[in-house]
């Protein structure tokens, strides 16, 4: 088991190790600039879960209408399994809780499938050739909020910071 791990904004000086983290977790990785532009952009929000100073995973969302998109998500490989992309989510879940999210993922990826269906998210639809290196499809995925969600706000959502400390689960 893993020391406890924090989830905090991300800051410039966690960009280093988000690129880093993105190259060692996907085969097109975002670049320095694309977390500069989300960290910094008023309609989206991105956590890191924090082991000491190390950045061992993150979470991208950002605000698309009414509802939320979940951009990005990834824990270092040393430190799946331990419960933090459900963390990550649920954290984002409980800011935002009159808020559908949506996200794609992998058709391939059936560990990130069934974590999404846990957390209630359900397949609403596909899209062909959503990725490359290699091109497969992806599945859409939509997790309903639990009221009726009034209209959004954007900037009154994103300010303010999240940090909670998460134990690893048993």
């Amino acid at each position: 088991m893993h020391p406890k791990v924090n989830l905090i904004p991300a800051e410039e000086a966690h960009l280093e190790q988000l690129v880093r983290l993105a190259e060692c977790s996907f085969p097109d990785p975002w670049s320095a600039g694309v977390f500069r532009q989300t960290m910094h952009s008023p309609a989206s929000m991105l956590w890191c879960a924090m082991d000491g100073e190390i950045v061992v995973g993150y979470l991208a969302i950002s605000r698309t209408g009414d509802d939320m998109s979940v951009d990005e998500l990834a824990v270092h490989p040393d430190y799946r399994r331990q419960g933090i992309a459900g963390m990550l989510l649920e954290t984002a879940h409980r800011r935002f809780p009159d808020s559908h999210f949506f996200l794609e993922v992998r058709q391939s990826n059936a560990s990130a499938i069934a974590l999404y269906d846990s957390l209630g998210y359900a397949p609403v639809g596909f899209r062909k050739r959503f990725y490359q290196n290699p091109e497969e499809g992806a599945v859409l995925m939509q997790r309903k909020c639990h009221t009726n969600p009034p209209h959004a706000d954007p900037s009154s959502d994103f300010g303010g910071a999240v940090s909670e400390p998460v134990g690893s689960p048993q």
